[in-house]
């Protein structure tokens, strides 16, 4: 589990450009390959699609990694709060979207 959770340290350093040059390319193949079961990696890909950092804005995508995320930590408040604040923005057709993808 650490080397995940070093994954997605070093994913968000070439997302963010903390310490080395930004490399959205390489950061988001890292995050990807690293969010197989690892709620943390879920949740920097729902907050770069809800930002469009390094990714498309899409509110839906956002929604479902975060979704994902609190299936695999169902107790997380904060990520709780979170999707009930990401529900809030979205429009009905993302809405609808946003279920067919979390299923």
């Amino acid at each position: 589990m650490a080397k995940t959770t070093d994954n997605v340290a070093e994913a968000e350093r070439y997302i963010y450009g903390r310490g080395v040059a930004q490399d959205c390319d390489r950061g988001m193949r890292l995050l990807k390959a690293s969010e197989l079961g690892n709620a943390k990696a879920m949740v920097a890909l729902g907050n770069l699609y809800s930002t469009g950092t390094c990714a498309p804005r899409d509110l839906p995508t956002a929604y479902r990694w975060f979704a994902m995320a609190l299936h695999k930590d169902p107790d997380n408040a904060a990520l709780q709060d979170d999707l009930q604040k990401l529900w809030g923005v979205m429009t009905a057709p993302e809405r609808q979207l946003a279920i067919k993808l979390s299923q």
